[in-house]
């Protein structure tokens, strides 16, 4: 059945029909992005940061509140742990990253953010230390710029947090090749680490140079290499549309990569956005154009695929099962525990996926349930070392803004990280939330219809063929009047200030 028929069926059945948007407005707005590029929200939800704010509760009072949703049902955590660091680069961040960092200090600099760090873990005793966690995650920053000595003080955080760590949890660290060697990562697995991810961005070495980046390929291979012989899972990062970039540069890349025996790969287009220094202008006039991505999304896909890999999101692949230990290596606990956060049983909510983040701009994502009535939030730990460190030696909870979630809100959050796995489970959105996804976003369904870029199923939505590249545009679509309310509230708000300035 097509979306116009189940839209006329569920309308029949006098179910209440949203008028979000328009069948004008969703042609208009795709006509219009789709030839623009794609911001990149690989680890973004609803909604960005942007329209966080400094929160009217003290962080206490909300955990307090968190702790009596936790008497009623279960809480998975994933914990996050911030590092700022990162090696210097010119251009500054590699010149496309908007992740925040800050330049390394020297080993005296790691060892004051790590003493500043197991006091903020103390403050969440109280709060955190019945939760069960789901996986650990140490990113960044740069976390492998921690010294091997450094690693097993590390973990000690979290054994003291939780009263230990489950043995079949999966416990990353990030890091870059250049700083990996065979003292560390023995140090990082005896630490109790099992999974390493490494930015490598570029196997080319000639682009790479683009990032100012001091990588070879030798460093990589040796990483990869050590991370095997110590059972040590591991994932690399290669990005696509980079400055010169030709298809049969990213071609290589990839059989480098699948030569070198990877069993997780994240494969992500370049983030053209912000103040980078891609962003700028002379900078745009080498990368592909955006038809040229396109094609590079697909002869990746069927590259990987004749390879043995399996897509899992819209950039992350995997190596197929071929036994429990490959299955092991190539997980993704942390990002793809999220992808559905609110767990149900007949439509009763009994289980939600968490994010608890400690450390330099550590996100906190507590989904306390999905109804109407429940309160759910996000907050963000200071994006500047000083302001993090000052508050934390004041005693304090060192968070910088945040954002109360309404029940449209967290509608979008599901649906935007549904639609990372390239499929939204509709029967689970009318469990879950009680309301009709097709009628909700009819317009918007019969325009994707329309293009071949979703197949509608009893069950699903999935994104097929184009609509898959372009996911980061239809969750910017979906949400489009939900982020206008939030635009608008925030100039209402600048607007009474400056009248009572006035």
């Amino acid at each position: 059945m097509s979306v116009a028929e189940n839209v006329a069926s569920a309308k029949s059945a006098r179910q209440p029909l949203s008028s979000r948007l328009s069948a004008n407005e969703v042609k208009s707005f795709v006509d219009r992005e789709s030839l623009r590029r794609q911001s990149n929200k690989v680890l973004h939800g609803h909604p960005s940061p942007m329209y966080w704010k400094p929160l009217s509760d003290s962080v206490e009072s909300l955990l307090e509140k968190r702790n009596g949703f936790a008497q009623q049902q279960d809480f998975s955590v994933n914990l996050y742990v911030g590092t700022p660091f990162c090696l210097k680069t010119k251009p500054a961040r590699c010149g496309f990253c908007l992740f925040p960092s800050e330049d390394y200090r020297g080993n005296a600099g790691v060892e004051d953010y790590i003493d500043v760090l197991e006091k903020e873990f103390k403050f969440y005793k109280p709060y955190y230390a019945k939760d069960t966690l789901s996986s650990i995650y140490f990113g960044g920053g740069t976390p492998n710029l921690y010294h091997a000595e450094h690693y097993g003080r590390l973990m000690s955080f979290v054994d003291g947090l939780y009263g230990g760590v489950p043995d079949d949890i999966e416990i990353t660290l990030e890091g870059i090749p250049q700083l990996f060697n065979e003292e560390k990562l023995r140090a990082i697995k005896n630490a109790g680490f099992n999974r390493i991810s490494m930015g490598v961005q570029q196997l080319n070495e000639k682009l790479v140079k683009y990032s100012g980046r001091k990588q070879n390929n030798e460093q990589v291979f040796q990483a990869l290499e050590i991370s095997q012989k110590l059972d040590l899972a591991s994932s690399i990062d290669l990005i696509y549309g980079w400055p010169e970039q030709t298809m049969d540069d990213m071609l290589n890349d990839l059989k480098i990569a699948v030569q070198a025996g990877v069993h997780h790969l994240t494969h992500y287009e370049l983030n053209v956005a912000g103040r980078s220094d891609f962003a700028s202008r002379q900078k745009r006039a080498l990368l592909p154009s955006i038809q040229t991505n396109i094609e590079m999304y697909h002869r990746a896909n069927d590259y990987l695929r004749s390879q043995g890999f399996e897509q899992v999101t819209v950039y992350d692949w995997k190596k197929v099962k071929t036994s429990p230990v490959a299955e092991r290596l190539g997980r993704y606990d942390y990002e793809h525990n999220m992808h559905h956060f609110v767990e149900h049983d007949e439509g009763v909510v009994n289980n939600t996926q968490q994010i608890c983040g400690i450390g330099f701009a550590a996100v906190n994502f507590h989904a306390n349930g999905a109804g109407v009535q429940d309160e759910n939030w996000s907050y963000m730990n200071h994006t500047s070392l000083d302001k993090y460190a000052a508050k934390v030696k004041e005693g304090k909870f060192p968070v910088d803004r945040g954002f109360r979630y309404e029940h449209s809100d967290v509608k979008l959050a599901w649906l935007f990280q549904s639609m990372q796995t390239m499929k939204i489970n509709h029967v689970d959105y009318g469990n879950i939330f009680h309301e009709n996804l097709l009628l909700e976003y009819g317009a918007v369904w019969e325009e994707l219809e329309n293009r071949q870029w979703i197949r509608l199923s009893e069950t699903h939505v999935e994104f097929v063929g184009d609509g898959q590249y372009y996911i980061p545009m239809i969750q910017a679509l979906v949400a489009k009047n939900r982020l206008a309310e939030l635009r608008a509230a925030s100039k209402d708000k600048l607007d009474s200030i400056a009248v009572t300035i006035e």
